[in-house]
């Protein structure tokens, strides 16, 4: 049977607060000590010592040395993690903070045939209503399509949400410098460092526009944003040019949205795409 054990005072992030320990009745006797072996914690989590020792590396639970050498973790120490693993299995799942228009609008019985056809769903654009008005026979199914985007709840909740932005750089300096200026955007960003990466990363992240980093070379650059240009699962991302415009592939004009010079910020970028 699991009861309450023990209230402890926790200091974290969210400010001080008082956190209740439960446990097995049959367990409690063993943690009526003050301090415990890096052997006996991991009997407890039925863990090996060097995950414990892993714990103990990382900060989740704090330990002094004996004279000889050895761990003691303090019971304080030991109750607070437990009482964090119980948060993390008590807290509610996330919610999904994106849906498709087939997600938003489907039900618990799955994908309706019609969707399997539909342009939207096998290019996985994000914004169906940016195809609506393409010809009949490119495939745009309109299952879901009652009135006019305008009128669609699904319209008005992804109009609102940020931009994703995805940012493809080989300098380890400049995403640093950006990344230490993204709180406070209102888009969301991922950094990635080649073609190759960036390809896997559209797999799931499906950006509004991706950042294309010259100093991979004009040659490269040239053939990296042909490449995204013709990606079938992101049919309207916009591509944006960045570095030295010496380095801008000349090639690429009709199939780039912006250019921009480095160095640049995070609000710059926001300058560039706002409201698009």
């Amino acid at each position: 049977m699991t009861v309450i054990f023990d209230k402890i005072n926790i200091n974290d992030s969210s400010g001080e607060r008082y956190g209740i320990i439960c446990m097995p009745e049959n367990d409690q006797h063993s943690f009526k000590k003050e301090f415990f072996t890096t052997g006996e914690v991991a009997e407890y989590f039925s863990v090996t010592a060097d995950a414990v020792r892993k714990w103990l590396r990382s900060g989740k639970l704090s330990t002094e040395m004996t004279p000889g050498g050895h761990h003691r973790i303090p019971r304080i120490s030991l109750l607070t993690f437990i009482r964090s693993r119980q948060e993390k299995q008590e807290a509610p799942p996330k919610k999904k903070l994106f849906q498709y228009c087939w997600e938003f609008h489907g039900s618990s019985e799955g994908l309706q045939d019609g969707c399997r056809q539909c342009v939207v769903y096998r290019s996985r654009t994000g914004r169906c209503f940016e195809l609506a008005k393409l010809p009949a026979e490119t495939g745009h199914a309109k299952l879901y399509c009652t009135n006019t985007c305008e009128e669609c709840e699904y319209y008005e909740m992804i109009r609102g949400m940020d931009p994703k932005l995805l940012i493809v750089t080989n300098r380890p300096e400049s995403k640093k410098e950006l990344e230490s200026q993204v709180e406070g955007c209102d888009f969301t960003v991922r950094f990635t460092a080649t073609p190759y990466s960036c390809s896997r990363v559209i797999e799931s992240y499906y950006p509004d526009f991706i950042i294309v980093d010259c100093s991979h070379g004009p040659e490269c650059s040239r053939d990296f944003i042909k490449d995204i240009s013709e990606d079938f699962r992101i049919p309207l991302t916009r591509i944006i040019l960045a570095g030295n415009p010496e380095l801008f592939p000349k090639e690429c004009d009709k199939m780039v949205f912006a250019f921009i010079v480095a160095p640049f910020t995070m609000k710059d970028l926001a300058d560039l795409t706002e409201g698009r």
